[in-house]
């Protein structure tokens, strides 16, 4: 039977997970507003907003589905952060 007592680390670390993520949302969105249209850019916006804006923790009181939205979270905003990053490296300055 699942554990059904929400764990305060794991909701602690959602917390950490979301301010990172709101932070990564307001960069991106500054470049995107500069006029981009990169895939690369577009994707990063997309999988950040994914990330943190739903409040999927506020929906279960499971300590196993935490660590999993926990674990989803993490995979999305590195997939963000993975394509920010070489949407830097390869677009040219002006």
């Amino acid at each position: 039977m699942a554990e059904t007592i929400p764990q305060s680390c794991i909701r602690k670390r959602l917390g950490d997970l979301d301010t990172k993520g709101y932070y990564l949302l307001v960069a991106l969105s500054f470049i995107y507003r500069s006029g981009s249209t990169s895939s690369l850019l577009k994707l990063a916006f997309s999988l950040t907003a994914l990330a943190v804006i739903p409040p999927v923790q506020d929906f279960t009181e499971s300590a196993f589905l935490l660590a999993r939205i926990r674990d989803a979270k993490i995979a999305l905003l590195v997939g963000a952060l993975g394509c920010a990053l070489v949407w830097i490296w390869i677009s040219r300055s002006g």
